[in-house]
């Protein structure tokens, strides 16, 4: 990955699921819940989306998808950390040291919690949990040289097992795109 490609900002849709008709779920969503044409029809939106989002995800999820936390600026951090190194997440929040070559600072990793506080709950309805909003982190120590040397991190979503970046606003394991892997 290039210096350039850690200013990218994807910019998604607002209701990228809204087109989704559900028709695969309607009968056998309507025969367990007992609801007629007109009640199905009146499921909230939230409810829409949600029932779209686990159904494209499928049930592999957990281990289709890591969290990682790559360092692209360091300049003069004490804690030793490097551009390029990375610290790797499975989506269950645990650290892979085998994909891992970061220098672990609580200072620079603790302000990528938010991230595992959303992570779950977005991926698990079927979206990207890594948004435009969360991606970049530095380092929380100032020391005397009044925050000039502090490093900084890109979060992404990737591949567990291409490592290609996820930028899809849904993870949809059910598209197959250009690549043939559905992104």
């Amino acid at each position: 990955m290039s210096v350039k490609d850690t200013k990218i900002t994807y910019h998604y849709k607002t209701d990228y699921l809204k087109d989704d008709k559900l028709a695969e779920l309607k009968e056998p969503l309507s025969k367990a819940l007992d609801l007629d044409e007109d009640d199905f029809n009146r499921l909230s939106p939230e409810v829409k989306n949600l029932l779209s989002g686990r159904r494209r995800i499928g049930i592999t999820w957990l281990d289709d998808y890591e969290v990682v936390a790559e360092v692209i600026t360091d300049q003069g951090c004490a804690c030793g950390v490097k551009i390029g190194q990375k610290a790797v997440f499975d989506m269950r929040h645990r650290l892979k040291p085998e994909l891992s070559d970061m220098v672990f600072c609580m200072n620079l990793l603790a302000p990528v919690l938010p991230i595992f506080y959303m992570s779950f709950d977005r991926a698990s309805e079927g979206l990207n949990p890594v948004t435009r909003i969360w991606t970049h982190y530095e380092c929380l120590k100032t020391n005397d040289a009044l925050a000039k040397n502090k490093a900084r991190l890109r979060v992404y979503l990737r591949d567990s097992k291409t490592h290609e970046v996820i930028t899809k606003a849904v993870l949809d394991k059910t598209e197959v795109g250009a690549d043939g892997n559905g992104y």
